[in-house]
């Protein structure tokens, strides 16, 4: 077979084998279930290519051969009940683009929209609790051999899926900004260093938003980012692209005293094919 193998996607090797496992938002053992991320509702299901972040580059994209879906990006990761309980949040998911989708399409379109900030209700606590599961979900099923262990960072996002409001109040911020891009990218955990500066970071962006949720009061974020708290009534969304550069972040061009580490197969993008 020569050297065939290294023109596969790693995340071949991560993909779900037998359907049973650790769930990965409650822990419980049993039969897994498929979670789309994005969740139906708010992309268009489409026949998909999934291939690491780091197969992404100019260099390696033309060389690697991703694995194909014909149904969305899936992930085989988390228990039914955990699947139906994410469902809850990805109804309002599924308004809140569904809604911004001809609001985006005219400011673009027409030559008298001047005001770039848009304006939106959500359901924040539904909306938030549901984007979260969809991060802890969009991983290695690796993960899935290993009953989940505390942990400083991930065990609170965990419990704030699982119906505990205050559980990510003093441990976690979460930003957001206008993701303009068809491919997905979903990364469980990065962590990104800035001029001495270090957090960690996770992050979910499909069109038309990009959800990052970092450490409390640690965080690093593109500067047009508006910051989500619980409390909110409401999504204010800056289609302007005035830092256009950022908008993949954090895997941006680094300049500086820069540099991010992500262990490649906890960080994935997806390419819907045919749209």
């Amino acid at each position: 077979m020569g050297n065939f193998s290294i023109n596969i996607s790693k995340r071949f090797a991560h993909s779900s084998k037998n359907g049973r496992g650790y769930c990965v938002i409650c822990s419980s053992y049993g039969d897994l279930s498929f979670d789309h991320v994005p969740p139906q509702g708010s992309v268009i299901i489409t026949k998909t290519e999934q291939r690491l972040i780091t197969e992404s580059t100019v260099d390696t994209f033309h060389k690697v051969k991703g694995l194909m879906s014909k149904n969305g990006s899936k992930f085989r990761t988390i228990c039914k009940s955990c699947n139906g309980l994410l469902s809850l949040g990805d109804n309002e998911i599924a308004r809140i683009y569904q809604s911004l989708t001809p609001v985006i399409r005219q400011y673009f379109e027409s030559p008298f929209e001047l005001y770039s900030l848009k304006k939106i209700r959500i359901d924040t606590k539904k909306y938030t609790r549901s984007m979260i599961g969809h991060i802890l979900s969009a991983t290695s099923e690796e993960e899935c051999k290993a009953e989940s262990i505390e942990a400083p960072y991930f065990s609170p996002l965990q419990r704030f899926v699982l119906g505990d409001d205050n559980a990510i109040a003093d441990t976690h911020d979460i930003y957001y900004w206008f993701y303009p891009f068809r491919r997905h990218i979903s990364a469980k955990m990065v962590g990104f260093y800035n001029n001495g500066h270090l957090c960690t970071m996770s992050l979910l962006s499909f069109f038309p938003i990009a959800f990052l949720v970092v450490e409390k009061n640690k965080g690093i974020y593109p500067a047009h980012a508006k910051r989500l708290e619980i409390t909110d009534e409401f999504l204010f969304l800056d289609l302007s692209l005035s830092n256009h550069a950022y908008i993949t972040f954090p895997f941006v061009e680094l300049t500086g005293n820069r540099m991010y580490a992500v262990k490649d197969e906890l960080c994935i993008v997806s390419y819907p094919v045919g749209q």
